[in-house]
């Protein structure tokens, strides 16, 4: 059962069925859409404690790692890039869930436990290895870097912080060092902020309290990033052609999307196909289990290939 590594929720996984891999087809790459998948197939369970008791002293995390409202601004323009959902659609789609259980308000996590959760439905599909394309700066040869999204959440995972410690008010921090509170920014303000600069003032109005000056804006921005960490950072290899280390940025939580959106990428063929043999309905067949619906169709293939091989024979 998945636990989120900054909030400590415990979820299971409904199965998915075709409405989950429309809304990754149709919607593709970028923050809403991991939301609104989350928010569909998410079931929620208990809570492990309070974030601040949850955060671990740990290594220091291997390479650069980002969060906060500069951060925030910059998923929220990898969202707009990427395309997608935005906006109250994205909004409705994650909030709302079928199958029973209690709804699960993935919006209201940190954007790196939605990073951990898409890797979680990544993981469950494709296993733990996950292979990232980069080219070397010196040869222009093409290399992939390979790791284990465990062994990468492991390096990514929260840390205590001396600069901050927790307010009285539930889920706020206080700078030791300065009169300012901060509080995670979650996904729903990431989105709600929109990209750019204007993004990331409506981050710091919507998360950070008192003393919003250079100094101490950067720090609460430092603790942010030890408190709760995102899965994008970078990654380091060497180019078997010349030895050159190649350097690459990852964004984990939008390469799993990306291999999630390809895995589902058959849906709208699934649909015709049974639509076409069975003269079921668009809405039937969506809501089948996308294993049960993938089962009918290998089986009206197999079913129309026979008949057309025993045409051939006829003739």
């Amino acid at each position: 059962m998945p636990l989120t590594p900054i909030t400590g929720r415990r979820i299971r996984w409904r199965e998915a069925t075709g409405h989950d891999d429309l809304l990754l087809v149709e919607g593709g790459s970028g923050l809403a859409v991991a939301v609104a998948l989350i928010g569909r197939r998410a079931v929620a369970g208990s809570a492990d404690g309070a974030w601040g008791d949850r955060v671990s002293h740990g290594p220091a995390m291997s390479g650069q790692v980002t969060n906060g409202p500069a951060a925030a601004a910059e998923a929220g323009e990898r969202t707009a890039a990427g395309g997608g959902l935005a906006g109250p659609a994205a909004s409705g789609a994650g909030k709302t869930q079928e199958g029973g259980g209690e709804p699960f308000d993935a919006w209201a996590l940190p954007v790196g436990d939605v990073d951990a959760l898409v890797a979680d439905l990544r993981r469950e599909r494709l296993g733990d290895r996950l292979v990232a394309e980069a080219a070397c700066l010196r040869c222009a040869a093409r290399i992939d870097i390979d790791f284990g999204l465990a062994d990468y959440a492991g390096h990514h995972r929260p840390r205590t912080t001396r600069a901050a410690v927790p307010a009285e008010e539930s889920g706020w921090w206080r700078l030791r060092s300065a009169r300012t509170c901060f509080r995670l920014p979650t996904a729903g303000d990431v989105l709600a902020a929109g990209t750019g600069g204007d993004g990331r003032r409506a981050l710091v109005e919507a998360c950070v309290r008192g003393d919003r000056s250079a100094g101490p804006l950067r720090a609460a921005e430092r603790a942010m990033a030890a408190l709760a960490p995102t899965l994008r950072s970078e990654v380091q290899g060497t180019c078997p052609e010349c030895g050159a280390t190649v350097g690459l940025d990852v964004d984990v939580r939008e390469l799993c999307l990306e291999e999630l959106v390809f895995l589902a990428g058959g849906v709208l063929d699934e649909v015709h196909l049974l639509a076409s043999a069975y003269h079921w309905s668009e809405r039937d067949i969506l809501g089948m289990t996308s294993r049960r619906r993938a089962s009918y169709a290998e089986r009206v293939r197999a079913s129309w290939s026979a008949d057309t091989a025993q045409e051939l024979i006829d003739v």
